[in-house]
């Protein structure tokens, strides 16, 4: 018979670890408790519900049928319940606290920083974290919890990433300033299939998305070098006959290269706020991603200036 009066939020939360974990050992290491202190909470806990939660009988420890039901009702009151704590330590969030945003390359070199600067002289007493990330990682640490809120790209890859796309922008063709192309006004993207390529690795959204574009033509790029570096890319465009495909967001005005449309298909890439379904919005969050929104309103950044889009 279960005893739900007496069960406490710490057996919980040792109960989760052990799950997390399936070592008791690891487990105790990780809450920074005596493996007895461990295993006498986790023994208490099966005795209010009445059933065991592990199957011990092995080598190794693993969830009975009746613990991997309780787990997913265990980790959501404890995900509640730090919720809960979470909004009443807002009522003064804005003046002390941390937030933690996870962003991506293309997005911390340019648009971040003044947005960041601005958030800083307003709300001098909250701590930032800022970390440059690739997208399916941001989008992994929202969901453990690690992050408050991402800046990434649309679609989200996990169900429990609500999105709310920012702005679009075009993928534009960068090649060096005496490359046979730069005097070009536009560029079909078929055409650059026969060209030397410099991509972002496989692991970044964005060549993912030229991939998929090429897919769509049934084409096969010439790919002649992979980086992870937005930077070198734009060096080897203007000192090579090498050619990129970058956002216009990450292209550096000053670079010396020629930046030229393309279309047929206009490649475009959707920014966009990520956030966890599952965990709390902080006040420091949400006021941060208004700070991000009026100043992609209002500030019209230079890549947004110029001629328009250049329509399929």
């Amino acid at each position: 018979m279960t005893n739900k009066s007496g069960i406490k939020l710490r057996q919980l939360e040792y109960f989760l670890a052990i799950a997390d974990t399936l070592h008791f050992s690891k487990a105790a290491e990780k809450l920074f408790v005596t493996q007895p202190t461990l295993s006498h909470q986790l023994a208490e806990l099966e005795t209010h519900l009445g059933k065991a939660l592990f199957d011990r009988s092995g080598k190794n420890i693993r969830l009975t049928q009746v613990g991997q039901v309780f787990h997913a009702y265990a980790k959501r009151t404890v995900d509640e319940l730090a919720a809960g704590c979470a909004a009443l330590e807002e009522l003064d969030a804005l003046r002390r606290g941390h937030l933690v945003i996870g962003a991506s390359q293309s997005f911390t070199r340019k648009l971040l920083p003044p947005v960041i600067a601005e958030f800083m002289r307003t709300y001098p007493d909250v701590r930032l974290t800022v970390k440059e990330m690739m997208a399916p990682m941001i989008e992994e640490e929202l969901a453990a919890g690690d992050l408050h809120m991402g800046i990434a790209f649309v679609p989200a890859r996990l169900e429990e990433t609500a999105v709310e796309s920012l702005f679009t922008e075009r993928l534009m063709l960068v090649v060096g300033t005496a490359h046979r192309l730069a005097g070009r006004k536009r560029v079909r993207l078929a055409d650059l299939a026969r060209e030397p390529l410099v991509l972002m690795t496989r692991d970044y959204y964005t060549r993912a998305l030229v991939d998929r574009y090429f897919d769509q033509l049934g084409l096969q790029p010439n790919i002649v070098c992979e980086t992870n570096a937005l930077g070198l890319m734009m060096d080897l465009a203007a000192a090579s006959q090498v050619v990129t495909l970058l956002p216009e967001s990450t292209i550096d005005p000053s670079a010396r290269v020629a930046v030229i449309p393309v279309f047929e298909p206009v490649p475009i890439r959707v920014t966009a706020l990520l956030w966890s379904k599952r965990h709390h919005r902080t006040i420091a969050a949400t006021t941060f991603a208004g700070l991000l929104r009026e100043r992609l309103q209002d500030a019209e950044p230079a890549w947004r200036r110029g001629p328009a889009a250049v329509t399929q």
